[in-house]
């Protein structure tokens, strides 16, 4: 209880959590305070490097209202269609039980992580039509032969 993060001008709080590999994120908990200061409305947002609080207008893909939670055991179960291949989690902290600030003392993922598996950029070009010096073509001379 001595570490915690605690929110500074207002109520809202915003962790970037980028991940070295793909997760299916199963679950997970937050443990707060047992005072107004404790979160009691999270929303998660995938694959948003650099998520800003400008970004949080955006429809979440998930909202949970939360209960407090001083032990850490109070586990909330994301939808797993929709976080099965994550690879950076933001999760907005957007309002609290009453208090001027928010406090979170630990947040806690629970899920599968899998290699990273991330395709290079290839460079290619397309022609709208094709060059004709760009392609030998070999002449055939057609030849007429007769049977008597």
């Amino acid at each position: 209880r001595s570490k915690f993060v605690e929110s500074d001008a207002d109520e809202e709080l915003l962790f970037n959590i980028p991940f070295t590999g793909n997760v299916k994120l199963k679950g997970i908990i937050i443990m707060g305070e047992d005072d107004d200061s404790h979160p009691s409305e999270m929303r998660l947002y995938k694959n948003i490097p650099q998520m800003s609080f400008d970004d949080t207008d955006r429809e979440p893909d998930q909202t949970f209202s939360l209960n407090r939670d001083l032990t850490g055991e109070l586990e909330y179960a994301t939808k797993i269609s929709r976080f099965s291949n994550v690879y950076h989690l933001s999760i907005h902290i957007s309002k609290n039980f009453g208090a001027d600030t928010t406090k979170v003392l630990y947040i806690g993922l629970r899920g599968e992580w899998t290699e990273l598996r991330r395709h290079e950029v290839t460079i290619c070009n397309y022609e709208a039509s094709a060059n004709p010096a760009d392609h030998r073509v070999h002449q055939v001379t057609p030849q007429t032969h007769f049977i008597s």
